[in-house]
């Protein structure tokens, strides 16, 4: 059994196809949906998305925004959402570094902030990154339904 999931961002339509499962960070904690699922609205945080179709995986970053549960499907409305083989790790690690040699400069104000999003964002995007070494795989990013 399957359903709908639709990952949407101000820019594009990130993902699109019938799955088995997603799991996703809420406000209160990381949840899964799985078909038949309970209606559900619930405000998203940035994290990790997990999509599973069959026997593959699919992982994801996401921003903030927020998931509603349907019957007919799941949408989710995000920020921004960066499938894995779209990372270049070598790019974050070095946004990563020069985020941590911000803070650690001790400044203050809006570079303080602006560094603190982007190592969050960074050390995020990294865990995504990895995910697609230890799993299993698809090259192909669904943004259709077959």
């Amino acid at each position: 059994m399957q359903f709908l999931l639709d990952i949407i961002t101000p820019e594009r339509q990130a993902f699109s196809k019938q799955v088995t499962a997603v799991t996703v960070p809420t406000v209160n904690g990381t949840i899964g949906v799985l078909p038949r699922h309970v209606p559900l609205f619930s405000a998203l945080t940035a994290g990790e998305v997990k999509i599973t179709e069959g026997n593959r995986n699919y992982f994801l970053a996401i921003g903030g925004g927020f998931m509603e549960v349907t019957v007919n499907g799941v949408t989710i409305l995000v920020s921004r959402a960066v499938h894995a083989d779209e990372l270049n790790e070598t790019e974050i690690q070095k946004a990563r570094d020069a985020a941590q040699q911000v803070i650690a400069r001790k400044t203050q104000g809006t570079e303080f902030h602006d560094a603190q999003a982007i190592l969050r964002r960074s050390l995020l995007e990294l865990k995504v990154a990895r995910r697609r070494r230890s799993v299993p795989y698809t090259s192909a990013m669904p943004t259709s339904h077959d």
